[in-house]
């Protein structure tokens, strides 16, 4: 049967922006505005799906009259803002929160003109299937608004609200050895991807043609036309250069991502050792765009709940790693899957009665222990990033006490 709902989740998020949407949802007002509509359709008319598959349906939002626009984003790094329905309510559970009336980025918005607008949701990233069968799904969306109208939405009122027709959608179970070699292949992708960590930096050859190049350019410029085109043929080349590069960091990017979506919602014990495996590489600040975050996502979806909260305890307290808040959190969140089939955000892990919050901050402190008691065994290079890790935390500790105040992390 479908999960209850988290005492911690249901409470206002108290931070910048946003309201948690309940785990078992509450009513919402419906915009029967004519002028436009929201349909929920197959995402490249696909309906059947195996579990453990990235299940992606598309919002199509169309009107009649200009003044409306789309929030698109569909990145998986804010938290999702999409509430998901299913018929029937058991071989599913509800694992994450959906969070209502979040900031705007203002990159990701559309002006909604006479061509529909459609918007790729993949439906995993609140939702984790245990059962094959067959499912209706709709969505309810604050997508679409309109032009100028932000305001803030509640759990209660959301009056731009729009929920879709339903899609049927089929799941079949995939076969064990079928999983093992489809996670061999996304982990050796992954692993490429990672070791070419500077996609966009000239290799040496071309430093040294560019050196060249403006070396020649720099001894003719006299201001006649030989130099005038030799410094634009230069000005060519380095703009070719430049996108070439662009580019090449663009493909990784999606590439990581997109096998990271794949590996994230498999379920089998060779998923989680991958899965557990790529949060733990991950440092801190090394990537624009980390996959951490997708892999942690999927962290409901394993079967051995046991397995992966024994690899996630033994990374977190691995003097050869450095810690990194991703991996923090993806332990916080193992331990609860230990008894429960949903996790709490961590934008309202702080949000509770004064008792959960203390008991929260009891367990973050007794693992921030962990980690300094192993301070003796780690080399000095990894020692010295372990404590600026552990001084910028926002939990008092021996190492940051004297600067700290508060007793929520950052």
């Amino acid at each position: 049967m479908r999960s209850h709902t988290s005492p911690l989740a249901i409470l206002v998020l108290g931070l910048v922006c946003g309201t948690v949407a309940a785990q078992d949802p509450m009513p919402v007002e419906t915009d029967k505005n004519s002028d436009t509509t929201v349909r929920l359709e197959a995402h490249n008319a696909q309906t059947h799906f195996k579990i453990g598959d990235p299940i992606i349906l598309d919002l199509v939002f169309s009107s009649r009259s200009p003044g409306y626009v789309v929030n698109t984003d569909s990145t998986s790094y804010p938290p999702a803002s999409d509430l998901v329905e299913l018929a029937p309510e058991d071989g599913w559970v509800r694992s994450h929160a959906s969070f209502r009336g979040q900031c705007q980025n203002g990159n990701s918005l559309e002006n909604l003109d006479k061509s529909p607008i459609r918007v790729p949701v993949l439906l995993n990233r609140t939702i984790t299937f245990h059962e094959p069968g067959q499912y209706e799904v709709t969505l309810t969306t604050e997508r679409l608004r309109v032009s100028g109208d932000w305001r803030q939405t509640s759990l209660e009122v959301c009056e731009p609200c729009r929920t879709t027709n339903a899609v049927g959608i089929e799941l079949s179970a995939p076969g064990e050895q079928e999983e093992a070699a489809l996670v061999a292949s996304l982990s050796h992708v992954l692993d490429d991807a990672n070791k070419n960590v500077s996609p966009g930096e000239l290799s040496p050859e071309q430093k040294g043609d560019l050196a060249r190049e403006f070396e020649a350019q720099q001894g003719t410029a006299d201001g006649g036309e030989a130099s005038k085109k030799q410094s634009e043929d230069l000005l060519r080349k380095l703009n070719q250069l430049i996108s070439s590069k662009m580019a090449a960091i663009q493909n990784r990017e999606d590439v990581r991502r997109d096998t990271a979506e794949r590996l994230a919602h498999l379920s089998g014990d060779d998923s989680v050792r991958a899965k557990v495996h790529f949060i733990a590489e991950e440092r801190e600040s090394g990537e624009a765009y980390p996959i951490g975050p997708i892999l942690k996502d999927g962290l409901p979806s394993s079967r051995n709940k046991q397995l992966q909260l024994t690899l996630l305890e033994s990374a977190w307290r691995d003097p050869h790693r450095v810690p990194t808040s991703q991996l923090h959190d993806a332990l916080r969140q193992a331990k609860e899957l230990i008894h429960q089939e949903w996790v709490t955000d961590e934008a309202v892990l702080w949000d509770g009665t004064p008792k959960e919050c203390q008991s929260a901050l009891d367990q973050y402190q007794a693992e921030i222990n962990e980690v300094i008691a192993t301070l003796p065994l780690r080399t000095e290079s990894n020692r010295m990033e372990t404590i600026d890790y552990l001084k910028k935390l926002g939990i008092p500790n021996q190492f940051n006490q004297q600067q700290t105040t508060n007793t929520t992390p950052n």
